[in-house]
């Protein structure tokens, strides 16, 4: 799935796809983080974070006006680069790359515009062309130099064993009950803590509020929906994602991924999307 974005601010919380996620910053700056690993961004850097591995990017995080920035997401899935194809001597770069990217990598990009081209290029074709204009895109991925496998462990961990535990419970809280109301009093009892401490721990640990994270999983899950079924109307994706109303899913869908879900279905062609 290719999305491209301008002038966005990027709040995310912590979240994780079952697919690859390359990410080029082409404007603004602020800060990501890749399990505990945390760094800046800035235009010109590119990310790939491998399936299940939490994320998060925030623009100018922690300013009193959030920035904004702007980038490219393609999302791919393994089956992409299938071993068979990766024999032939042509693909020779890209089987090593794939092997790479098994761990998160973050690069500098050397050649700006045509990267953004090639990009651009796949989400322009269709069919056969598609994947061959995708293939060309992470063979000029693959001839940047990597500049760092980020260590999502992270030498600068920011959550004790015992509270990666508590948030691993809440996750999966919020993954039960996201269809219904899922309260802060509900997740704070979950995890054997006052409401006042809970808020305390989950911004430290996350960087943004319990509510908001619960808004951005609903959002995950209603463009889940939206790609993978097309059969279900739109109010119908609302109430399965666990929004009240479809005011409330077009407002957040609006804020979160800067398109609408009508716009967002159209875009998806027939891919299954995970944003």
């Amino acid at each position: 799935m290719f999305q491209e974005f301008g002038d966005k601010r990027l709040e995310d919380s912590l979240h994780a796809h079952g697919v690859f996620e390359l990410s080029y910053v082409t404007q603004g700056v602020g800060d990501w983080q890749i399990g505990n690993a945390k760094g800046t961004f800035r235009p010109g850097m590119l990310f790939i974070c491998p399936p299940g591995v939490l994320h998060a990017w925030r623009s100018d995080w922690g300013a009193a006006t959030r920035s904004k920035a702007s980038a490219i997401v393609l999302r791919f899935r393994r089956e992409s680069l299938p071993e068979g194809l990766l024999r032939l001597p042509e693909m020779t770069a890209l089987k090593s790359f794939r092997e790479a990217f098994r761990e998160p990598l973050r690069f500098e990009v050397s050649d700006r515009e045509r990267l953004r081209a090639r990009l651009r290029s796949v989400d322009r074709a269709q069919g056969v062309l598609r994947m061959a204009r995708f293939y060309v895109a992470l063979d000029l991925v693959a001839s940047f130099k990597v500049l760092e496998v980020v260590d999502v462990d992270g030498d600068n961990r920011d959550m004790t064993p015992s509270e990666s535990a508590r948030f691993e419970r809440v996750k999966r809280h919020v993954e039960e009950h996201y269809r219904a109301s899922v309260s802060r009093a509900e997740a704070a009892r979950a995890v054997g803590l006052s409401e006042a401490a809970f808020s305390r721990f989950f911004h430290r640990s996350v960087g943004t509020t319990f509510i908001d994270y619960v808004s951005s999983f609903r959002v995950r899950k209603a463009a889940e929906l939206l790609g993978s079924r097309r059969d279900y109307s739109i109010s119908k994706v609302a109430e399965l994602s666990g929004f009240g109303s479809l005011a409330s899913l077009h407002r957040q869908f609006k804020r979160r991924l800067g398109t609408t879900p009508d716009s967002y279905r159209k875009a998806a062609n027939s891919e299954v999307l995970e944003p």
